[in-house]
């Protein structure tokens, strides 16, 4: 049986942390491991420390405590910490009704050639369901609320590349890329988490759309854009600005605005241009500096 490596990035949200992991340990056994990057920038991971040992009990875990609040980060430092062959990352507020372990490895079982399982979620109602979009049975978009990796290709994939906060279309860049490069991604539109999505708080908050979450989203699509290979700079640019019309047009009143234009549009093209010329066109895939991680909690403690 695979061994898995369930990892949970927080940050601020130790409520919904406190509710979710019990649904997770639930279903844990002995080929699989907890990892919990808290990026939290208040005292919660400390005030929480006795309740969080009473819910992980018995299990195998490890706690870290990271002082720069980044969800690339955290997964990128995650994956190099996990022996697991399977990398499962899950989000701090979801509910789980099902063996979601044996579901993630019944698929890696069911197609042994599968690189990972991009898994699906219900939008805080469960009259709103997400499932990745798929091309010849293969899942070319993913959600880090409940997605799994082989964890040696994750790793030789340079893992995930890193945008910045508040908007990180990082884990759709990660479909991509891995399709483009690596193999296929399964769609999981059978393996479905509840996402409360709670307004405040989170690695990537959306919840509170000023111009700086503007500026952010449009200078991840633009660096996303630019480091793309050819021919896909050119053929995905319809796609593309299609997602941008979608999810990222700001309502009327801002968008007739010259501070609008000037300090998230053109800021977010500039902004991205000089991160793809300093990084010589590759993905930067960074970890935590080390003296920015500590273990706060593990197993036997």
């Amino acid at each position: 049986m695979e061994f898995v490596s369930i990892i949970i990035p927080t940050y601020n949200r130790a409520k919904d942390l406190l509710v979710t992991l019990p649904q997770v340990v639930k279903y844990m056994d002995e080929n699989s491991e907890l990892i919990i990057m808290d990026q939290s920038d208040n005292a919660e991971h400390i005030e929480n420390m006795e309740p969080l040992k009473e819910i992980l009990e018995g299990v195998n875990v490890k706690y870290y405590h990271c002082k720069m609040p980044s969800v690339t980060l955290a997964w990128n430092t995650a994956a190099k910490l996990a022996t697991g062959d399977i990398l499962l990352f899950l989000d701090d507020d979801i509910d789980i009704d099902f063996d979601i372990l044996a579901a993630h490895r019944a698929k890696y079982q069911l197609d042994p050639s599968i690189i990972g399982v991009a898994g699906s979620y219900y939008a805080s109602s469960y009259d709103k369901e997400w499932v990745p979009s798929s091309s010849n049975g293969a899942a070319t978009t993913l959600a880090g609320v409940n997605v799994s990796f082989l964890r040696e290709t994750f790793i030789k994939a340079g893992v995930v590349s890193n945008f910045m906060k508040p908007f990180a279309p990082f884990d759709w860049e990660m479909a991509e890329f891995l399709n483009f490069n690596f193999g296929k991604l399964a769609v999981g539109d059978d393996i479905k988490v509840f996402h409360r999505a709670p307004a405040s708080g989170g690695c990537e908050n959306q919840s509170e759309r000023g111009m700086t979450w503007y500026f952010g989203n449009y200078r991840n699509h633009f660096l996303w854009m630019f480091h793309r290979r050819y021919p896909y700079k050119l053929t995905r640019l319809p796609r593309h600005f299609y997602w941008l019309l979608k999810y990222s047009v700001p309502k009327k009143t801002v968008r007739r605005t010259k501070h609008f234009w000037r300090n998230s549009l053109f800021a977010g093209f500039i902004d991205a241009r000089k991160a793809y010329s300093s990084s010589n066109g590759k993905r930067a895939t960074s970890i935590f500096p080390e003296d920015t991680v500590h273990l706060v909690y593990q197993s036997g403690e």
